[in-house]
């Protein structure tokens, strides 16, 4: 029998004979659609991809479009061959994303990569769209033919995410009574997303007065050069300290969160902020946007908010993430541009009504209450 998205639950997406083992989790299918990225990583197991399911659902709503979160994974390392365990991934996805799965790029895959897996499958997510959502893909025929690799690259969700981080923190900012110009952000990672956050910020006004990656924290309390980092970063968002034209100061991994600076942005890993490094803030810290995945462990950011600091949650602040095609495939844009604009406005609004709103709990309460409004009873 061929297992159908009608329903949220887990899939396996193995086959022993070509050494596949991985899943496929729908947190929650709205309007015949869901919707997550397909990653490949060692670690990936049916609770984490739960998880991160969860956070799609949320993503979604919280910028008012109903579409239902799911994430899958390949447990493994990229290496030789894995082009034929994305093949057969391919063929065990191809039901499911003929039944309103679509896929996007995630941890360890690429746009030119997912695009593959939708050739493989036969299968065209504009057609999906077109008849689940009652011809909501018509933003996308409007634009013209559709690169379908350039529309899932990191390049483009990564900045989109990125400008949605920044676009967060000067709302926020604006609710908490900071003026985001007389700030100076920490920003953990320079991948696309943080990257990405980083130059919108500086756009915005604020000072990039540090930034961290797996080798420690660059900083420099007048500023750094965005543009001496981005000459020395590699694909991964490592920072090649030998090429730096610009005096920095090398501190070590986690001195990124230590600093007397007013913003942090985590936009790397899971549980970067644990109890032990958030007792350990500078007292100037006032805001933290989060915009990597749950980058704050459980409960602290109850904590954080008990001290004075004021948090976004995850799935606000890097709503962005899932906006690109889920704006253009429910006809709510017509271009990448256009996506762009209107993420912003809608994550600047969420966190308007999330950081020091109306309702009680946490803010991420808040958000939960506003992102499940989206759909409804049941």
């Amino acid at each position: 029998m061929v297992p159908v998205l009608n329903r949220p639950g887990t899939f396996e997406l193995s086959d022993p004979a070509v050494g596949l083992r991985g899943f496929l989790v729908v947190d929650r299918v709205a309007g015949g659609l869901c919707m997550g990225g397909l990653r490949f990583a060692p670690n990936v197991s049916a609770a984490q991809l739960a998880r991160l399911a969860r956070l799609m659902s949320l993503k979604f709503g919280v910028l008012g479009l109903p579409i239902g979160g799911a994430k899958a994974g390949i447990a493994g390392s990229r290496g030789p061959g894995d082009g034929a365990l994305l093949r057969r991934a391919a063929e065990l996805l191809a039901a499911h994303l003929r039944d309103g799965f679509l896929v996007g790029e995630d941890l360890g895959t690429t746009g030119a990569e997912i695009a593959a897996v939708y050739a493989h499958a036969s299968v065209d997510p504009l057609d999906v769209v077109r008849s689940r959502a009652g011809g909501g893909a018509g933003a996308l025929a409007a634009s013209g033919p559709v690169d379908l690799a350039e529309l899932l690259s990191d390049r483009v969700t990564g900045t989109v995410a990125g400008n949605g981080v920044a676009v967060a923190a000067a709302a926020a900012a604006e609710q908490i009574g900071l003026r985001l110009d007389a700030c100076l952000v920490a920003v953990q990672g320079f991948g696309s997303v943080g990257r990405a956050a980083a130059r919108r910020l500086r756009e915005l006004g604020a000072t990039i007065a540090a930034v961290a990656d797996v080798e420690g924290t660059v900083c420099a309390p007048g500023g750094l050069d965005l543009d001496d980092l981005e000459r020395a970063r590699d694909v991964r968002g490592r920072i090649d300290r030998r090429r730096l034209r610009r005096p920095v100061t090398l501190l070590p991994g986690d001195d990124w969160c230590r600093l007397p600076v007013h913003v942090l942005v985590p936009a790397a890993v899971e549980d970067a902020i644990t109890p032990d490094v958030a007792d350990r803030l500078h007292r100037r810290v006032r805001l933290v946007v989060e915009a990597a995945n749950a980058p704050v462990q459980a409960g602290v950011e109850a904590r954080l908010e008990r001290r004075g600091v004021a948090v976004v949650p995850d799935f606000v602040a890097s709503a962005g993430s899932a906006a690109v095609f889920g704006l253009l495939a429910t006809g709510r844009a017509a271009t990448v541009e256009a996506v762009t604009a209107e993420c912003d406005r809608l994550i600047a609004d969420a966190t308007r009504r999330v950081v020091g709103g109306d309702g009680a709990g946490t803010s991420r309460e808040r958000a939960t209450r506003l992102a499940e409004g989206t759909f409804g009873p049941g």
